[in-house]
């Protein structure tokens, strides 16, 4: 059981000054810009900036989050003993995250609320080269499995798939959260209308889920040259008012527009037609190129 659960940590939140919680906020957002900036930087080398060494490389006395990366002679079993203790799933999830976005911005991190089962908490795919990792928490994963042989505490799971072939199985691991997961998460539980995670440098489709920002999505995208690698499909349709036509010139001009700025033609013929000529409806969905959701079956 999460051992802050039964704490008032909403009334903790609260008992912070506006001003302590911006300062604080803006620290965090300093420093994960240099920590990403190291990522960045080591990724580019082949480093890892965590530990250090080369991505490819791998030495079962050094455990570290890049052996999530297939390295040259790792095996399942070197796993079992690294993956016993917490290792931090937010900081595990943003690694896999700042990798996917480093490939294929957005596209790569299906992180969809909507297509996450009803009996889990969490549910995350993620794909970088030919690698794809998926989060699975289910609700009982959050309390622990009191009467089970493994996993008594609060804890999560991983698959990882390498060239198309299951390499780490759900239920390989039952990797216990640390006790910083555990504050968070009944933290989001408790104050959800308060706080966010926005995934610096790590967001995903799911964004689109984000009321707040589906203009923003909207207005700012421009068309794919591959339409197989685009985050997004975005579909418009343009109805003419009753009594009024929309001419062949205008959507000539939007096609011809789209081709030279790649703003998408919706977006264009939503400039050069009046409200009172036609409705314009636009839909964003999912690009072809999002991994589906990865699906944990038989949770134990």
């Amino acid at each position: 059981m999460n051992p802050y659960k039964n704490k008032d940590l909403r009334n903790y939140l609260e008992s912070f000054p506006q001003d302590e919680i911006d300062r604080k906020t803006q620290i965090q957002e300093e420093e994960t810009k240099r920590i990403y900036k190291e990522f960045t930087k080591g990724l580019k080398s082949g480093k890892c900036f965590i530990c250090g060494q080369k991505m490819n490389s791998f030495d079962k006395t050094k455990p570290c989050f890049h052996w999530f990366t297939y390295p040259n002679g790792i095996k399942k079993k070197y796993f079992e003993k690294y993956l016993e203790k917490p290792i931090g799933f937010f900081q595990l999830d943003s690694y896999f995250r700042w990798l996917a976005n480093s490939e294929n911005p957005i596209t790569n991190i299906n992180d969809l609320k909507d297509e996450t089962s009803k009996t889990s908490y969490l549910e995350t795919t993620i794909r970088y080269k030919n690698i794809e990792w998926s989060f699975s928490v289910g609700y009982t994963d959050m309390e622990g499995h009191k009467d089970g042989k493994v996993g008594a505490t609060p804890h999560f799971h991983i698959q990882m798939v390498v060239n198309n072939n299951i390499f780490l199985k759900f239920n390989d691991f039952h990797i216990p959260f640390s006790d910083s997961d555990l504050f968070n998460i009944e933290l989001l539980n408790q104050a959800s209308d308060q706080i966010k995670i926005e995934h610096s440098y790590g967001q995903g489709v799911g964004i689109l889920e984000d009321e707040n920002k589906l203009k923003l999505i909207a207005d700012t995208m421009v068309v794919a040259d591959n339409p197989e690698t685009a985050p997004f499909n975005r579909q418009t349709f343009v109805h003419a008012k009753e009594g009024k036509t929309i001419s062949v010139e205008i959507i000539q001009q939007a096609i011809d527009e789209s081709n030279k700025t790649k703003q998408p033609i919706g977006q264009i013929l939503q400039r050069l037609l009046a409200e009172s000529e036609a409705s314009i409806l636009t839909i964003i969905t999912p690009g072809d190129g999002v991994p589906k959701m990865t699906k944990r079956s038989g949770k134990k």
